[in-house]
């Protein structure tokens, strides 16, 4: 992904020192009487194609991308296709273009295109002002449909995607991706969780195949995308999580990446000591019969396996999560109903879903880490569906988080999605046992309360909860303990009528893990 940064030309850098040393010898010239021609002037350096930031500083969002792309010779007109069209969320279907943004935008469809000029050096050109984040666009020739309905799209030669299309039908148009940082005096999106990384703090990609016998096309063998994190370590003593990730329909395995970027916002996670290292595979549902249960028969005998032998990764359903959108969410939904061994989190997003049996709704109550549903605000039906689904699942006793952003059935609510479910929900989850002992405090009313509280990840994790656990008798706070190797020790003496109500530990989680209670724990 191209990362929008204002430029500076090799060729610029050789002049200023080439004028420099000129300079020196016309000063000698004039000490020794040497004369010394005026060399002739330099033409000005070509500017690059492809897309660069400009920091504009100005209304609406501080920020612009300039693209500059040469179009094959017999072109008569060019045009840009971008995602970055807005509007008020209460008012999705009239969308603007981005030269019209304004606070309270979200990102809307249809895309249109935007008409680039022909420059004097032969370069189409165009400026386009945009907010904070990421975005698609693409090229087109002599269109004039304003939807770029039946016109090609052609990506940015200066700007391609790292992992290009693993096979030669796989679905999905091919474009181009860029980041625009945030403007301080003119904000816009918080969209920073999106940037790329400093080079020597980023990851790994990998285009991968592995044996299918499932799968149709490829005949055989199917492809993912894998990530693995700055300094991957193949020998560290604990094997890493994996999060397995679903496309919708249209796309492949490239999707989550080079669109989504997904590995960018798994770095700045972990950055952010919100989440821990770990493995990400991006999957590809096209070409495998039995829809979606044959999917999650591809994961469980082919693409599991497979990354489990090639990758050090665990190999327990706790240091497994799945999340997937649209089409991919209507798989995680049969891979949490009627799959559940698989993964110990899941994520369904901007899908409606079916209604949950009985027997789905126990396996559902057994998943040991966390279920997360999410959507666009203002996506068709999906949003209230969800949330009814949802609401059905919490009523019979599953616990499950929510999540919703402004936005439609687009990757810029598929991000957030993404970045909220490892800093809030994956790899997260903790569990509180507790163990209580009461002895008598000499003649007085009190006695010596002595509260163990063990506190444990349900994925295994090269770190451990901190902090400190809180102590309560039904209502009463008695204390707390800090937490060192997984264990809280709370002692003091106490009113053994306070102890007439249940006590209870309360973990209230730190930046990489979640908050848990015990079970409530009667004193005898």
């Amino acid at each position: 992904m191209q990362v929008a940064y204002p430029h500076r030309s090799p060729r610029t850098q050789r002049g200023r020192r080439l004028r420099s040393l000129l300079a020196g010898l016309t000063v000698a010239a004039a000490v020794t009487g040497v004369g010394v021609s005026a060399p002739p002037a330099s033409a000005a350096p070509a500017k690059p194609l492809g897309p660069t930031l400009v920091k504009t500083d100005a209304p609406p969002t501080g920020h612009a991308v300039t693209f500059r792309y040469q179009a094959p010779a017999g072109v008569d007109s060019v045009q840009i296709y971008g995602d970055w069209f807005f509007a008020q969320p209460d008012n999705v279907g009239d969308n603007h273009a981005p030269s019209q943004w304004q606070p309270g935008d979200t990102a809307a469809t249809p895309w249109r295109i935007l008409p680039m000029q022909l420059g004097a050096d032969g370069i189409w050109e165009i400026t386009v002002p945009l907010p904070a984040g990421t975005f698609r666009y693409a090229f087109t020739h002599d269109c004039t449909d304003v939807e770029a309905t039946g016109c090609a799209l052609h990506d940015d030669p200066a700007n391609r995607w790292e992992v290009q299309p693993q096979y030669p039908s796989a679905p999905g148009a091919v474009r181009s991706t860029i980041y625009v940082p945030g403007s301080k005096k003119f904000p816009t999106y918080d969209n920073g969780y999106q940037a790329p990384v400093k080079a020597h703090e980023a990851g790994k990609l990998e285009s991968r195949r592995y044996p299918s016998p499932l799968s149709t096309n490829p005949a055989g063998v199917h492809d993912i995308v894998v990530y693995t994190p700055h300094g991957y370590d193949p020998n560290r003593a604990t094997p890493y999580p994996t999060l397995y990730l679903s496309h919708g329909a249209g796309d492949s395995s490239i999707a989550w990446t080079m669109q989504g970027v997904a590995h960018h916002i798994v770095e700045n996670a972990i950055k952010d000591g919100v989440a821990q290292p770990m493995v990400v595979v991006s999957t590809d549902f096209n070409g495998l019969p039995g829809g979606n249960q044959g999917y999650a028969d591809e994961l469980r005998n082919n693409v599991i396996p497979f990354v489990e032998q090639n990758y050090h990764v665990s190999t327990r359903p706790e240091d497994r999560a799945f999340g997937g959108f649209s089409a991919g969410g209507s798989r995680a939904f049969t891979i949490m109903y009627d799959n559940t061994d698989l993964f110990a989190y899941d994520a369904a997003w901007s899908i409606g879903g079916p209604a949950a049996s009985q027997a789905q709704i126990d396996r559902l109550k057994t998943v040991p880490g966390g279920l997360l549903f999410g959507t666009g605000r203002q996506d068709g039906t999906s949003a209230q569906s969800l949330h009814t689904r949802a609401e059905a699942l919490r009523s019979a006793g599953v616990e499950i988080k929510e999540y919703y952003v402004d936005g439609m059935h687009t990757w810029h609510v598929w991000r957030p999605m993404l970045d909220f479910y490892l800093r809030d929900v994956a790899f997260r989850t903790t569990t509180t046992g507790l163990d209580i002992t009461a002895t008598p405090a000499g003649n007085s009313h009190n006695v010596r309360l002595t509260a163990t509280a063990a506190v444990g990840a349900v994925t295994a994790n090269v770190a451990s909860p901190t902090g400190k656990v809180e102590f309560y008798a039904g209502d009463t706070h008695l204390g707390s303990a800090p937490v060192k190797n997984g264990v809280a020790t709370f002692r003091k003496a106490v009113d053994r009528a306070l102890l007439d109500n249940p006590v209870v530990a309360r973990y209230p989680g730190d930046k990489l893990f979640n908050a848990s209670q015990s079970t409530q724990v009667t004193v005898d």
